[in-house]
C-alpha cells in the first residue's frame, strides 16, 4: 500500500506540480499576495504554501538527478564506445538505452537553451518533474 502511495505521489503530483510552477512563473498574478483573511482562512493560506514549499524541495532534488544523468550520460557513452564497436561484449542494454535517451534530452535541451532559454528552462522544470516516469520509460 504504501508503495504504491508513494509511486501515485511521485508520478502523478509532482508532475502536476511542475506544470503549475511553470504556469505560475510566467503568470504570477494567479498567486495571492495579501493575506486579509480571517485566521483560519490565513492558516489555509499558510498550509497551502507550506505544501508549495514541500513540493519544491522534492522537484529541486528531482532537478539535481536529472542534471547529474544528463551531465553524465555523454561520458557514459563515450566510455563505452569501445564495448559497443569492438569485439562483442556484454552491455546492458536497458542501461545503454537509458544513457542514450539522456544525451538525447540533453541535445535537445542545449539545442532549446540557445534557441529560446525560458523555454528551455520551462521543458527542464516539467522534465524533473516527470523525471520518474521518465526512467520507467527509458528503462
Amino acid at each position: 500500500m504504501g508503495r504504491y502511495l508513494s509511486r501515485f505521489w511521485v508520478e502523478l503530483i509532482l508532475p502536476l506540480y511542475s506544470v503549475f510552477a511553470v504556469f505560475a512563473y510566467f503568470r504570477p498574478s494567479v498567486l495571492p499576495t495579501e493575506f486579509d483573511q480571517s485566521v483560519l482562512e490565513g492558516a489555509v493560506v499558510w498550509l497551502l504554501w507550506g505544501i508549495v514549499a514541500a513540493l519544491s524541495g522534492i522537484l529541486a532534488i528531482s532537478a539535481m538527478f536529472l542534471c547529474f544523468y544528463l551531465l553524465y550520460s555523454p561520458f557514459y557513452l563515450a566510455g563505452q564506445i569501445r564495448q559497443m564497436v569492438g569485439p562483442p561484449k556484454w552491455v546492458d542494454r536497458g542501461e545503454l538505452r537509458f544513457y542514450l535517451g539522456c544525451f538525447v534530452m540533453l541535445c535537445l535541451l542545449g539545442g532549446l537553451a540557445i534557441t529560446n532559454p525560458p523555454v528551455a528552462l520551462s521543458a527542464f522544470i516539467i522534465l524533473a518533474g516527470s523525471a520518474q516516469i521518465l526512467w520507467r520509460i527509458l528503462v
